[in-house]
């Protein structure tokens, strides 16, 4: 029992410094915070915080690493199913968690970390990616997807910003008529 108990204090105490930095990350880069101004955000000794993790970046990482974690997997398209309309319904699924972790969605982008929008870009095209004609050079296929995902990430955190303007639909179709515009997603049919 005693075991548990510390489980649920280790999981809340670590919640309580991923909060805290995500707040301060709010106003400012992570390189202007401080470890003490954390702690004493989290009203967590920084001696706890230091028996969790080495510094600043460890629990930034681990922050992106529960996000990326947790994004949702795209539907495999069944005999007979519409592709596109599958695509729409796994970007509709992908866009309502970015909505419900809007915030950590906007401080991660905004916070100028390229590693996590290339954590994120490469997680969103294993878990969604299309197949392609078997034709398709290897390298035109990446960029297909890296050219529309960097635009959807600015189209994110301008959503995000605005206060969700358009649902989360609404705004799947959105991202995906202008992916096929611009050339891109060239497995998807024009959509809407």
């Amino acid at each position: 029992m005693k075991s548990e108990s510390e489980s649920r204090r280790t999981k809340l105490t670590k919640r309580l410094l991923k909060d805290a930095l995500m707040e301060l990350m709010e106003q400012r880069p992570l390189a202007s915070v401080s470890i003490t101004e954390l702690c004493s955000r989290a009203d967590v000794n920084r001696s706890t915080f230091y028996s969790y993790y080495d510094d600043l970046l460890q629990l930034l990482k681990e922050i992106e690493d529960d996000v990326i974690a947790q994004l949702p997997e795209a539907k495999p398209v069944g005999d007979g199913a519409d592709p596109d309309r599958q695509l729409v319904e796994d970007f509709t699924q992908f866009f309502g968690y970015v909505r419900k972790h809007a915030r950590d969605f906007f401080v991660l982008l905004q916070s100028g970390d390229l590693k996590f929008s290339e954590r994120l870009m490469d997680t969103i095209m294993d878990r969604f990616q299309r197949t392609a004609p078997e034709t398709a050079d290897p390298l035109l296929q990446r960029w297909s997807y890296i050219y529309p995902l960097n635009g959807t990430f600015g189209l994110m955190r301008d959503w995000i910003s605005n206060r969700f303007m358009v649902s989360d639909r609404e705004f799947a179709e959105i991202v995906l008529q202008m992916g096929f515009r611009a050339g891109a997603f060239p497995f998807a049919a024009k959509t809407g």
